[in-house]
Formats: structure tokens, sequence, C-alpha cells
């Protein structure tokens, strides 16, 4: 009896021990042991604002879009000189940026593009410059986008709706509502759905749901990132699901990434991502052979989406698998993996030097915190709602 008492506690120890070793061999991988943590973080910035000027427009307007996430204020000149871009995508970006970190000095070039006739011609590039003045206090135009709701071009169309739920109006509920009554593209009423949603429609987030789940591979890919920036009580059940290998390689590592956004780590998850880094092609042919769907060929996308999917999840030590594509010559995975590493390396960030840009990246303020001030509805052409 002795001598099985001395056996019992000796595994005890063994098992005590090995856990220690586990949790010792964890703590090393979280340390990044081939890269300078704060050399990373400016290598990634330094990336970032290179790709701002890049001469393919795409890439320069995912750079507007990463700065203004992990950056902040500090790149608002950057944000400034991009609304003179040539290409209007970028200047669409370069406004939302403007609106999003609410950079002042920008106000009298936004003023310039609203001048009727003499200013911004592209009606998409004018909703967002509409929602960059409404958020540096300047409401002359918020009205103007009942009538660009219902525009013929399905991208203004959009443009408005996401412009409308990210100023946070309750009054935009009914143009939004009128919208979707007759609204026959789904990419339009997903935009219109998750902007009800953002503004306290409960509704809306069970409707964004039923598009995470639906046959076509692009209206999940819209919908599951709209479900995680709405959140609610059933988001992070829905994302789990989506993580099960009966669904296409980009819809799983898209949820991945949008359930640790709202504080679910998933350890399948958080593997897959690493995978489709390393070797999307081969993520996405083992994918084809579990589903009876069309295969998914499109490699870039998915190792993009596994990028930012990476930047939710808190693990410093995929910074050494993503600094090298600091160098990569896909524009859009070179910004993705900036982003992420900045992301996962927030606590490296150094104290800003520029006069006009605070130390700190700002936190947005909501429209609703601000003192109380006679707002213009939004509503539609008709005035109606």
């Amino acid at each position: 009896m002795r001598l099985k008492r001395l056996a019992g506690l000796a595994r005890a120890f063994v098992a005590v021990v090995g856990a220690v070793l586990l949790v010792g061999c964890e703590f090393v991988q979280q340390q990044e042991p081939g890269i300078n943590p704060a050399e990373a973080y400016i290598d990634a910035k330094t990336t970032l604002l290179q790709s701002a000027d890049d001469k393919a427009p795409a890439t320069r307007s995912y750079a507007m879009e990463a700065l203004a996430r992990v950056i902040g204020a500090e790149a608002g000149a950057t944000f400034a000189q991009a609304l003179h871009d040539e290409s209007p995508v970028v200047r669409f970006a370069a406004a939302l940026a403007i609106g999003d970190v609410e950079y002042k000095p920008a106000l009298p070039a936004l003023r310039k593009m609203a001048r009727k006739n003499t200013g911004e011609r592209d009606k998409r590039v004018f909703c967002a410059v509409i929602y960059a003045l409404y958020r540096l206090g300047n409401d002359e135009h918020a009205g103007e986008l009942g009538a660009l709701l219902f525009d013929e071009e399905r991208e203004v169309r959009m443009d408005a709706a996401l412009a409308m739920g990210k100023m946070g109006e309750p009054s935009a509920k009914g143009p939004l509502k009128t919208i979707l009554a007759n609204e026959q593209d789904d990419g339009v009423r997903i935009q219109a759905t998750e902007s009800l949603a953002l503004l306290g429609d409960s509704r809306s987030a069970e409707v964004i749901e039923a598009y995470t789940k639906g046959y076509f591979l692009d209206l999940r890919l819209a919908a599951i990132p709209a479900l995680g920036r709405v959140g609610g009580a059933r988001a992070p059940r829905v994302l789990k699901q989506l993580i099960h290998q009966r669904h296409p390689a980009r819809v799983r590592v898209s949820a991945a990434g949008e359930l640790a956004r709202l504080g679910h780590f998933e350890a399948e998850g958080y593997d897959l991502c690493v995978a489709s880094v390393k070797d999307p092609q081969k993520v996405l042919e083992q994918a084809a052979k579990r589903s009876k769907r069309a295969a998914d060929k499109d490699a870039a996308s998915l190792k993009r989406l596994a990028i930012l999917s990476l930047g939710w999840m808190n693990r410093q030590g995929a910074v050494n698998l993503l600094h090298p594509l600091l160098d990569s010559e896909d524009g859009g995975v070179r910004v993705a993996a900036a982003l992420t590493v900045l992301r996962l390396l927030e606590a490296y960030r150094p104290a800003a030097v520029s006069p006009e840009a605070p130390a700190t990246r700002p936190v947005a303020k909501s429209p609703q915190t601000r003192p109380a001030q006679k707002r213009p509805k939004l509503q539609t052409a008709k005035g109606k709602d």
C-alpha cells in the first residue's frame, strides 16, 4: 500500500512539472525570441505610412483605414493630404478616417469638398465627407444623406447607409427602414441592416445572423464582420458555430477573428488562421475536399482575412509569423500584416512626437455624448420619415 501511495505521489509530481513546463513553453513562445517588439512596432508603422503613398489606389485606401484604426489622429496629416488623391476610393477612405479620429485641421478642406458645383463630384466620396464634417461639428450637409440613400448607384446607397450608421443619429432609422422595404441588392441590405443595428434596432442583428448562414460566400463574408461589430448576446454562439470544418475556409477564419473581437478566443480558429497565413492554397484544397460546394480558389483573400483575424487574438507570438510579410509584394497582405502587428504590440507604442497629435490613440466620441444641440433629421428624399 505504501509503494502504491508513493507511486501515486510520483505521478502527481510528474504531472505538475509537465503542466509547469507547458506553461513555460507558452510563455517563451509569447516572447517572440527572434524579433525586438519595439523595433517590430516601428517597422509596421513605417510600412503603413509608406503604403499610404503606394502606386496602387487599393493599397492606399487600405492604409488609410488601417492608420485610422491603430495610429489615429497622429496620422491626420496623411489623411488630409489623401483628400486630394486622384482616386475616389482613396478620398473616400481618407474622409472616413478623418471622421473616425476627428482630425480637426482637415475641416477647411472638407468644407471645400462639400461645396455645391465646385466641390466633390463623386457621390460616394461625398457621403464620407458628410460623415467627417458631422463628426467635426458641422452638420450643414447631414440632411443630404437622405437623397443619397435612394441613389440609382448601389455603391452610393451603400455608402450613405454606412455614414448614417456611423453618425449614430436615431433619426436615421426611418430612412434606413424605408430603403430596406424595396431594396433588391443584398450588399446594400446588409449595410443598411448593420447601420440599423448600430442605431439600436435589436431585430436587425438577427437579420445579419441569417446572412452569415446563407449560401452565397460574398454575402456571408460581408455579414460576419458586421455581426462582430454589432455584437449581441447571440453573436458569440453563432460565430463559434461558423468555425466548424463544414464551412468554407474564409468563413471560418473570418468568424474566428470576429469571435476573438468579442472576447472569445478559440484555439481551433487560431491554428486555422496560422495555417492560412503560411499556406492558404493548401487550406483551400483541404476545405474543397470536405465541401460539396464549388471550390473557393481565392488564396490571397484567405491570407489577408487570416492576418486580420490574428489581430484580434492577442497572441504576440504571431508577430514572428507576420513581421516578414511587411515586405510582401501584395499591398493588401502588407497593410494587413502591419495593422495586425501594431494591434498585437500596442503596449510597445512610443509616445507621439507630433505637436498636433495626442500621445495616445484618441477614443472616438459617440455623437450622442456631445452637448445637446439641435440636429437635422436624416430623412428620405421625400421628407416623410
